[in-house]
């Protein structure tokens, strides 16, 4: 039982970080509150987008995590322990992942704009 505790408990805290940044996005590029990479706090539109993209990610994966951590009432609690753990490690990369793909590919627009303006 505990194994399906810990992927509710996670999934659970996920969904609620992601709609707090959601509902309250960092005004400003911080290293406290908000999703905080390099490329993220390059450029004030890099971090906006980071905050949006990453904020509805979080929600969506938390749900996920918690479903695995339900199914988890149905395994021995090695197994369930071993399937939330993954599950977190897994949408944890999957997280970071989507959110770094996103932002590279706005910076390659951002310069292919400003190549096209200077030239």
């Amino acid at each position: 039982m505990a194994g399906a505790v810990v992927g509710i408990i996670c999934g659970v805290c996920y969904f609620i970080l992601g709609l707090m940044v959601y509902k309250k996005p960092p005004k400003r590029i911080n290293g406290v509150y908000g999703y905080r990479t390099p490329r993220a706090m390059s450029h004030p539109e890099l971090w906006e987008e980071a905050q949006r993209y990453s904020a509805n990610l979080m929600m969506q994966f938390g749900v996920i995590i918690t479903v695995f951590g339900i199914i988890g009432f149905w395994l021995t609690d090695v197994r369930a322990l071993v399937l939330s753990l993954v599950a977190i490690g897994f949408y944890t990369f999957r997280l970071f992942t989507r959110v770094e793909g996103r932002l590279k590919q706005m910076q390659r627009v951002q310069q292919q704009e400003q190549k096209e303006q200077g030239a």
